[in-house]
């Protein structure tokens, strides 16, 4: 009769690495991310802004580069007033940044300048 030699057989002990291996992994990635973020929001992009949100621009006037900002912060440039969605113009008095492509088409805001008042 055959008696198998040497060390005891531990079924349990390669689910254990696995889920050893598993939890190292994800806590590096928990880790990369806690060093790289800087621990604000976000930016929200002028995509997706909706009616009353405020916009700042980071561009120039020709290539503009819009991104949401609270309307009471300085850096407020212009105020949407509405999305030119049928249309895809906006009325003269208002300013219009058109956004090309994206999964919904293209995005035209019609915008106001914001006045800050003088503290």
């Amino acid at each position: 009769m055959f008696t198998p030699t040497g060390p005891e057989r531990r079924p349990w002990l390669r689910p254990l690495i696995a889920l050893g291996a598993l939890a190292v992994v994800f806590g590096g990635f928990w880790v990369l991310t806690m060093v790289t973020s800087d621990g604000k929001p976000p930016e929200k992009v002028a995509r997706n802004a909706v009616a009353g949100d405020c916009l700042e621009n980071r561009g120039t006037h020709a290539h503009p580069v819009l991104f949401t900002v609270p309307c009471r912060d300085a850096k407020a440039d212009y105020k949407v007033m509405f999305s030119a969605i049928r249309q895809g113009k906006c009325p003269p008095e208002f300013d219009e940044y058109t956004e090309r492509g994206g999964r919904l088409g293209d995005t035209t805001l019609c915008l106001i300048p914001v006045r800050h008042q003088p503290r």
